[in-house]
């Protein structure tokens, strides 16, 4: 009987400890967020308590602390409303797909984004992965979702704006698609004259578009009813150097394989 009570108590005490380390609620989980990253905050190149080190260590704090929170599941529904003030959270219509993204703010006209995905897999669990960059990629931050529906999957077309200087901008939408519990990323289904691709992208001076009122400025279109992506047409402008964004687009239409274009 003795013996019976004492597994029964290693038993007691081992899920006990499980649900202190696991059961963090969301809004705990929120708050140390904005914490953590009040600390980049704080030691940003932009603050006049600059410091390299201690950025770039929060920096990693932060990325590494999301990524443990980002897999667990009530985290994929909670709003973060706070957490979103500091950040860009992108969540897609269905629900399954969010993407975080935040300024390193390490300094200079080029901002560097750091990029954590979030999704639900075929077996209900949620999974997050980060966006590893290469060297001198200044990475972006995710604005937009929208979704298309293809013969066996749904296809998510990501959104994205790169600061590269104070008036140089680009723009660019990627398709990504859940295979059972992995996030693919290269799902080539633009189809060009010479190509096919995963991605469209223009890039064009910041200036051309500042007096629009909305931000973050969200220069791709989506048409649901008709499943087509519409870019603006850049041209060149003695007025701005990176070129100035027009009321033309050009569009590709989704014709239940790939994304074609249509003018």
């Amino acid at each position: 009987m003795k013996e019976l009570f004492k597994h029964k108590f290693v038993l007691l005490t081992i899920v006990v400890f499980s649900a202190s380390a696991f059961g963090q609620t969301s809004e705990a989980i929120e708050k140390e967020l904005v914490g953590l990253y009040g600390k980049i905050n704080e030691n940003s190149a932009y603050s006049s308590n600059s410091d390299g080190e201690l950025l770039e260590k929060s920096n990693e704090e932060f990325k590494q602390k999301l990524l443990n929170h980002t897999k667990i599941a009530s985290t994929l529904k909670h709003k973060f409303s706070e957490l979103e003030k500091e950040i860009s959270i992108t969540t897609s219509e269905d629900g399954k797909f969010r993407v975080y993204s935040w300024d390193r703010l390490d300094g200079g006209t080029m901002h560097f984004f750091e990029t954590v995905y979030q999704f639900q897999g075929a077996d209900g669990r949620v999974y997050s992965k980060s966006n590893d960059l290469e060297e001198g990629d200044s990475g972006s931050f995710v604005y937009e979702i929208f979704e298309v529906e293809a013969k066996t999957e749904k296809i998510y077309l990501v959104c994205s704006t790169s600061i590269l200087s104070t008036s140089d901008a680009y723009q660019s939408v990627n398709l990504f698609e859940i295979e059972n519990n992995l996030l693919n990323s290269n799902i080539k289904l633009i189809k060009t004259k010479t190509k096919l691709n995963n991605s469209l992208g223009f890039e064009y001076d910041f200036f051309s578009v500042v007096d629009r009122k909305e931000r973050p400025i969200k220069l791709i279109l989506f048409d649901k009813k008709t499943k087509t992506i519409s870019i603006p047409v850049v041209i060149d402008d003695t007025k701005f150097q990176y070129g100035k964004v027009t009321n033309k687009f050009i569009s590709y239409k989704f014709n239940g394989t790939y994304f074609v274009k249509v003018n």
